[in-house]
């Protein structure tokens, strides 16, 4: 069925078109009738017609400014021109604009008008047709190029994944296989809010087109999404030298379109020449990690060669450091922990100790500062918990200072031990036991059975009271012990996991890392170098 909507000033044509033959058991129901052009315009845009029978003189706006302005619709249907003898030249001009035919209106006949009906009929299904395998490859490409996307994400965040495997049999085509080039990692930060979502995929498809507007040859180029807010481009050496420019040429100009355009700061990280996707996933992860500078100082680009981070903190371990951070707070006051956690991320900035390592060594410190001296309290457990957290989301120097020492406002010097807060005795039992018996392997069982109680009680209480479990108080006990031993002057580690009850050695080194951040073989060296 196809709507037909007939347009002409003269009632009588009308009446007679709508007679001529049964529109409607033809398949060609006629839905209204105008007439004028500005009459035609208000019920196409409430019937959509598929096709249109117009005159080509009428008042107000005649057939052909009704053709023009249905071009500038860009309307899908098809249009029929009715005329007088002697309108030659303006059909030929309703021709020209696009209508499929024309008809004299005196000597039209029903057979003829059928014909007419049926062959206009038939391009419009061409036409739809078409439009259908427009959609379909449209559809297809978009396809493939989201399993692209997902492909290409999986492996540049899977050093596992096997690219090859997965685009074989996929019409999948990769396009820097063996070409050199460079990786470019662009990313920028967004709230996770539903508004910043939706920002965050306009930009990220803003700077795609920036990209592929900027190079000539489409398959010099390999560009995915691979985080939120993140996107990786692969561009070869031909396409930058082409354009006359390096990396950073080529990014400055990234930049300039992307501030034009979008009120979105970019953070951009390059790579040095690579060829192949393997190399590639190497030079992401690398790019990635370079962006953790910016923990320090804020750069918008980065070369990932300019950037070699030391992996842990060399210049200090965190007992030591907690120590002299409670020495100087008892003789000085609370207020010297600011200067000194500044001067120590100083140290770390000149020494470009990791973030991580940073935000780790802080970390132990708070949780082992509680545990060092027994003038030490926590006022408010949970609190200081949410601190001690935060710490690892922190982004850059300024809000770890803030966080670390928002957390030391939680923690009190006891200057009447009478002030201390009395533990239960099962506490001390535990405490007493562990004592004497740290150099034997302990078990929760065995100290529920000494001090006759249940497991549970005895985790929640020995927990509310001390900070921790009474499994982690063992092991902070063992590590104390068997740092007391390695600085009495034990250097045979397997010997000193021994006498504090621990027969795995990989075990061991893993528990005394975690409590003071270095191996013991590292400890001993560091306390060698002191002496």
């Amino acid at each position: 069925m196809y709507n037909v909507l007939l347009v002409d000033d003269e009632p009588i044509v009308k009446i007679a078109l709508r007679t001529m033959i049964a529109w409607e058991a033809l398949g060609f129901p006629i839905c209204g009738t105008a007439s004028d052009g500005a009459e035609a315009l208000a019920l196409i845009e409430k019937l959509h017609p598929d096709i249109i029978i117009t005159d080509l003189k009428m008042p107000n706006m005649d057939g052909l400014q009704l053709i023009r302005e249905l071009n500038n619709l860009n309307y899908p249907g098809k249009v029929i021109v009715a005329s007088n003898f002697g309108d030659y030249e303006l059909v030929r001009e309703a021709l020209l604009l696009g209508a499929v035919d024309y008809m004299l209106k005196i000597s039209i006949k029903t057979d003829d008008l059928i014909a007419q009906l049926h062959k206009t009929a038939k391009l419009l299904e061409e036409q739809q047709q078409t439009l259908q395998e427009q959609d379909m490859r449209q559809m297809m490409q978009n396809s493939l190029k989201s399993v692209k996307n997902s492909i290409l994400k999986d492996y540049f965040h899977d050093t596992d994944y096997e690219l090859e495997h997965f685009v074989q049999d996929k019409q999948i085509k990769l396009n820097m296989t063996d070409t050199p080039c460079y990786l470019f990692y662009i990313t920028f930060d967004l709230d996770k809010s539903a508004g910043h979502n939706e920002k965050s995929d306009l930009s990220l498809a803003f700077i795609e087109n920036t990209i592929l507007d900027l190079i000539d040859d489409a398959t010099d180029v390999e560009l995915f999404q691979v985080g939120m807010g993140s996107i990786a481009a692969m561009i070869s050496r031909k396409q930058l030298e082409k354009h006359k420019g390096d990396p950073v040429s080529f990014i400055n100009k990234i930049r300039k379109l992307i501030q034009m355009y979008i009120s979105v700061e970019p953070l951009i990280v390059y790579s040095h020449e690579i060829k192949g996707y393997g190399e590639a996933r190497k030079a992401y992860w690398a790019c990635k990690d370079a962006l953790n500078v910016n923990f320090y100082e804020h750069s918008s680009v980065i070369y990932e060669q300019d950037i070699r981070f030391v992996q842990e903190v060399e210049h200090a371990n965190y007992v030591d450091y907690s120590n002299s951070l409670l020495r100087d707070w008892q003789e000085l006051g609370r207020g010297t922990i600011p200067a000194m956690l500044e001067d120590f991320i100083e140290q770390c900035k000149q020494s470009c100790i990791h973030p991580i390592a940073v935000k780790a060594f802080m970390l132990k410190c708070l949780e082992y500062i509680p545990l060092c001296e027994d003038k030490v309290r926590i006022d408010h457990e949970e609190e200081y918990e949410r601190h001690k957290k935060a710490l690892l989301q922190c982004k850059d120097t300024a809000s770890l200072l803030n966080t670390a020492a928002l957390a030391f406002e939680y923690l009190s010097l006891v200057n009447d031990v009478s002030d201390s807060p009395a533990l239960k005795k099962v506490v001390l039992d535990v405490m007493d036991y562990v004592e004497a018996h740290y150099q034997d392997k302990i078990t929760l069982e065995m100290i529920s059975t000494y001090v006759n109680f249940s497991e549970n009680y005895l985790c929640r209480v020995f927990k509310e009271q001390v900070g921790m479990s009474p499994i982690s108080y063992i092991n902070t006990v063992k590590m104390n012990k068997a740092a007391a031993l390695i600085a009495g002057g034990h250097t045979y580690m397997k010997e000193v996991a021994a006498l504090v009850g621990i027969s795995d050695q990989f075990y061991f080194n893993r528990l005394f890392k975690k409590q003071f951040g270095v191996s013991p073989s590292k400890y001993n060296g560091q306390n060698k170098q002191a002496r």
